[in-house]
């Protein structure tokens, strides 16, 4: 079992984690507004600060507790390493950035 000390550790951590989650979002939702001028300008390349952020979550997401958040990185993050970062379909990556922000904002509504 863990220590009193060790579990005050884990729940600052937790509470940086979840400040930090409108930084996050606001990151990511720059790239969605990347993405989507992109789609209306035909364009397929996608942004490097875009995998970096989404990358980072899926990887985190799940140590501090927050399963579906990670699991909604890690759909984003996966797409974006199969396409090699260029996509003919930026419907759909909109679409799971969408879902990304969306749980983003469940988190940021429930602890805030």
């Amino acid at each position: 079992m863990l220590s009193e000390k060790a579990l005050q550790l884990i729940a600052e951590q937790r509470r940086r984690y979840i400040e930090s989650m409108p930084a996050k979002r606001k990151a990511i939702a720059q790239c969605l507004d990347q993405v989507n001028t992109a789609t209306r300008n035909g364009e397929t390349d996608l942004c490097d600060k875009l995998f970096q952020q989404v990358h980072r979550l899926a990887g985190s997401a799940g140590s501090y507790g927050f399963e579906k958040l990670g699991q909604a990185a890690s759909v984003v993050d996966h797409y974006l390493i199969a396409n090699s970062q260029e996509t003919s379909n930026l419907r759909e990556l909109q679409d799971m950035l969408q879902n990304l922000l969306d749980e983003i904002d469940h988190i940021i509504g429930s602890h805030g």
